[in-house]
C-alpha cells in the first residue's frame, strides 16, 4: 500500500468516526445493555465495514481472501449483537453506512490514480 493510500485509508476511518458519532447525537438510540453512550449507528460496524469493503473494492484479492475478510467482519458484527452492545438495526445501519462509504471512497482513490 502506498503513501497516498494509507493516507486515504485513514482519512475514511477518521470520517466513518465523524458519521457515527454525529449520527448518535442525532438519533440518540439506547443500546440493548445499559450504557452511557448511544448505539445508532454502530461505530464499530461502520469502520469495519468501511475497512474491509475499501480494501476489497482497492485491491486485486483472491475469492478465497475476500471471502476470509468478510466472515470475520461478520463475526465481529454478531460478537456485537450477542453480547447484547447493539441491536441488529444499529449493525446494519452501520454496515450499509460503512460500504457506502467505502464506495465513495474507493472511487475517489481511482480518480487520484
Amino acid at each position: 500500500m502506498k503513501n497516498n493510500e494509507f493516507i486515504l485509508l485513514f482519512i475514511g476511518i477518521l470520517f466513518c468516526l465523524i458519521i457515527a458519532k454525529t449520527l448518535k447525537k442525532i438519533i440518540k438510540q439506547h443500546r440493548p445493555i445499559k450504557s452511557k453512550t448511544y448505539g445508532m449507528p454502530s461505530s464499530r460496524s461502520i469502520v469495519l465495514t468501511f475497512i474491509v469493503f475499501y480494501l476489497i473494492f482497492t485491491n486485486n484479492f483472491s475469492i478465497k481472501a475476500k471471502s476470509i475478510v468478510f466472515i470475520l467482519l461478520f463475526l465481529s458484527l454478531i460478537i456485537k449483537y450477542i453480547l447484547k452492545e447493539h441491536s441488529l438495526n444499529q449493525l446494519l445501519a452501520g454496515f450499509i453506512l460503512g460500504f457506502i462509504i467505502s464506495l465513495l471512497f474507493s472511487k475517489i482513490k481511482y480518480k487520484l490514480s
